[in-house]
């Protein structure tokens, strides 16, 4: 059992395809598989289920939509171009390079617009529209390629926040049991609600990509809709400057942590890696502030995608975390966990009181949750004694794969809804069988409980708070 507390989200991709290399990755500490839906469809979905789930039933899988996001065409090869260069970019198939589902892109562009490819390498400025055809100087970059996102800093377009192809990746993905979608360019509560009405009540949780000023802004009324947030600061960096990064970067993570939503912090983690063996420090400093600051996970694109050294990245990204969470402080956070009921919010806030005043006496916590909620808000607060939490699905147990501070998560059919009245000493006999089956808790250890005693059969908030001796 991989002992972190930071959970490490890997972009899949041809260096992570090969079984063994994914037995690895799993192996070395990876939490979630996500995949870019930008080159997926559903056949590529399912590979990367069967690859994951071969290996491990824990986890999580996540589908990342491109929503809005413009990309240019897959043109054979990468482009080589200097500064001062004239490059031009098309409307359709008939030209070399394009915007490959924006095909009227140039209608709502002037001159004097910057254009930002992938993440920032490549900057150009559009000099001139001719024959509906974009005519570029090259500001900076050395190397175009193929199917890279364009970015563009202020101009004003338009486009739906689900494509044809989002919602068939999406309803697949759901249909075959995977965890999480997390979509670009959620600026507002009105963009995560369509997402939302989309997805339904179905199980799927959603991720909003916040990549933008509006994103930032309205940060508040989205946390209010979705399940998670993830940092894109490649896409950060482009709308609002680079040196924003840091500040917006510690801003949405407090706003994350007070509501007790997961966040992901995302783009050149250990980006050097992917073609190198080893990190730059400067990587590994920015690994561990972004732990420092509260992310529940991190996350590796090219690293894992298109690197050499995806297992490599994987590990070093555990050994900064284990290296790190033994020097973070908890905290209790005074404000209330926004999709808890007030009983959890405070008795999760009583919890982390104890495992802090108790840091010698308690080694563990063991937490009975329906849906995860009473484990991930009690993540929140960085306790220092590991969480291992039991659910009544094999869907929320993966929920918990992105919560940091819950070291593992098991089903256990006692909690199910419309099962018979809770009995208190049965379930906690078979808990703490599993937990000393699994080699999470010894005889002599006290562990603080979590769990619910049933009052009626629609109550599923904790009430039980012990501090047991295994026996």
């Amino acid at each position: 059992m991989n002992n972190k507390k930071t959970k490490i989200v890997c972009t899949i991709g041809p260096s992570s395809w090969d079984p063994e290399v994914m037995r690895k990755m799993i192996e070395a500490g990876m939490d979630v598989a996500r995949v870019n839906g930008a080159f997926a469809n559903p056949a590529e979905l399912d590979r990367v289920r069967k690859l994951v789930r071969d290996v491990s039933d824990d986890v999580s899988l996540m589908l990342d939509v491109k929503g809005p996001e413009v990309r240019l065409n897959k043109f054979p090869e990468p482009l080589q171009i200097r500064i001062g260069d004239e490059i031009v970019i098309g409307n359709d198939e008939t030209e070399f390079m394009y915007p490959s589902n924006y095909s009227d892109l140039y209608t709502h562009l002037k001159p004097g617009q910057k254009i930002v490819i992938g993440d920032g390498d490549v900057e150009l400025l559009l000099k001139e529209i001719r024959d509906d055809k974009m005519i570029c100087e090259v500001l900076l970059g050395s190397l175009i390629k193929p199917g890279k996102a364009l970015n563009l800093p202020g101009a004003d377009y338009t486009s739906a926040i689900l494509t044809e192809k989002d919602i068939e990746n999406l309803e697949h993905s759901i249909n075959t049991g995977w965890d999480s979608v997390s979509v670009s360019f959620i600026t507002d509560r009105e963009a995560a609600l369509e997402v939302k009405k989309q997805i339904g009540d179905r199980d799927m949780k959603l991720i909003a990509k916040i990549e933008d000023g509006e994103g930032v802004c309205n940060i508040d009324a989205i946390l209010k809709v979705v399940d998670g947030v993830m940092i894109a600061r490649g896409g950060l960096g482009v709308e609002l400057g680079l040196e924003k990064i840091p500040m917006v970067q510690r801003l949405l993570i407090e706003k994350c942590n007070e509501a007790g939503k997961p966040v992901i912090t995302a783009t050149q983690m250990l980006e050097s890696m992917t073609e190198n063996p080893k990190p730059t420090r400067a990587e590994v400093s920015d690994v561990a502030t972004s732990i420092l600051l509260g992310s529940d996970s991190v996350m590796l694109s090219a690293e894992s995608t298109t690197g050499k050294y995806p297992v490599e990245a994987v590990k070093f990204l555990t050994k900064v975390a284990l290296e790190i969470e033994p020097n973070l402080k908890p905290t209790i956070l005074r404000s209330k966990a926004l999709d808890a009921s007030s009983f959890a919010d405070a008795i999760t806030k009583a919890a982390a009181e104890m495992c802090i005043n108790m840091e010698d006496e308690i080694s563990k916590v063991i937490v009975v949750t329906k849906t995860g909620t009473t484990a991930r808000i009690l993540g929140r607060h960085s306790v220092k004694q590991p969480i291992y939490a039991f659910t009544s699905s094999d869907f929320y147990k993966r929920s918990l794969a992105l919560c940091k501070g819950v070291y593992k998560a098991f089903t256990f059919e006692g909690i199910e809804k419309g099962s018979d009245d809770f009995d208190r000493e049965k379930a906690m006999r078979i808990i703490f069988d599993l937990a000393k089956e699994n080699g999470i808790v010894e005889n002599g250890e006290s562990v603080l409980f979590i769990g619910k005693a049933s009052i009626d059969r629609e109550d599923y908030f904790p009430n039980i708070f012990e501090i047991i001796k295994v026996e």
